[in-house]
């Protein structure tokens, strides 16, 4: 009996040596052996008992196992196509599957989980497409003033609006920032509030100094909107017209487009946002600001009456 004793503890040993050290600390055994000591045959049993039902796996085939409580394990699924293993207070975890939320589509698959916005697909509004999250003055960069005067700027819940003053005569206010390295295009949808016969607003380039070149949106000197790409030697000094659209009463909010791809800038303008009508191109090293002039990227207004205008950059991108 005595021999079998010892068979049994070095065999109880010998497992514990192989299994213990991965699962020891999840694992508590109720009998404690030390050097030395006579083993006895119940404590063994129950340490043997102890181990058996702590290793046994929690759950079917394919579940994930967690730590029950009392030295056991539980299991969780198997999980489905998407499910997750998701925290429960004060309670053992669960398989659940995410839940999509106003404008998000959840696919699963094996081992895969896709979201994706569905506001951008057809029916759901117009120019989802392509619209921009809503622009403010710290998104696009447009943090500094051009003769700003009595112009104010606010980041509303539809984009970075400026409000201009009345002016009798050209009086461009506007907000710039550096451009970026060429090459790069910047897309706009501008937008204009105005109870007034003649006013502005746009976008162009400005060569941080005093001279401009910019698109409008305009009705300046024309009983319908007109489009134009024109030179400013200051902003409130109008010169050369590099391009006048016919009188064709473009609609808005209008897509806006400067381009610069290293030699040429190009302005371009849009009703659908995804397809561009270049107006006017030029080589930099011949064009009005020259080739270092197309410096930088300027939002701006001009009410050129006797009330004032609301300019709205509803949205902007970078590629």
């Amino acid at each position: 009996m005595k021999g079998f004793r010892l068979l049994a503890y070095a065999t109880f040993i010998g497992l514990l040596s192989g299994m213990f050290s991965a699962v020891h600390a999840a694992c508590p055994l109720p009998y404690q052996m030390s050097n030395g000591q006579v083993p006895d045959a119940s404590q063994m049993m129950a340490n043997f008992n102890a181990l058996a039902a702590c290793l046994t796996p929690g759950g079917s085939t394919n579940s994930i196992q967690y730590n029950a409580g009392s030295g056991a394990f539980g299991g969780v699924g198997p999980l489905t196509d998407g499910q997750m293993v998701i925290g429960s207070a004060a309670g053992a975890p669960q398989a659940q599957t995410l839940t999509p939320g106003s404008g998000i589509s959840i696919t699963n698959a094996p081992g895969a989980i896709t979201i994706a916005s569905t506001l951008g697909t057809g029916g759901s509004g117009l120019y989802r497409q392509v619209l921009s999250a809503t622009p403010t003055t710290s998104s696009t960069g447009l943090g500094t003033w051009l003769n700003q005067g009595s112009c104010s700027t606010t980041d509303s819940t539809v984009g970075v609006s400026i409000t201009a003053p009345s002016s009798a005569t050209n009086n461009i206010c506007g907000r710039y920032r550096a451009a970026p390295s060429p090459p790069y295009k910047i897309t706009v949808l501008l937008g204009m509030t105005r109870n007034n016969s003649a006013s502005m607003l746009g976008i162009g380039w400005y060569d941080g100094t005093s001279k401009l070149q910019l698109l409008s949106y305009e009705n300046n000197a024309a009983p319908s909107t007109v489009l134009r790409v024109r030179q400013f030697s200051s902003p409130t000094s109008a010169n050369t017209v590099n391009f006048l659209s016919n009188q064709i009463f473009f609609s808005q909010p209008i897509w806006f487009q400067l381009q610069d791809d290293g030699a040429n800038v190009y302005f371009a303008f849009s009703q659908d946002g995804v397809n561009f009508m270049t107006l006017y191109s030029v080589a930099k090293s011949s064009g009005y600001l020259g080739s270092g002039g197309y410096s930088n990227i300027i939002l701006w207004a001009n009410p050129f009456t006797s009330s004032s205008e609301l300019a709205t950059l509803l949205s902007w991108t970078q590629t």
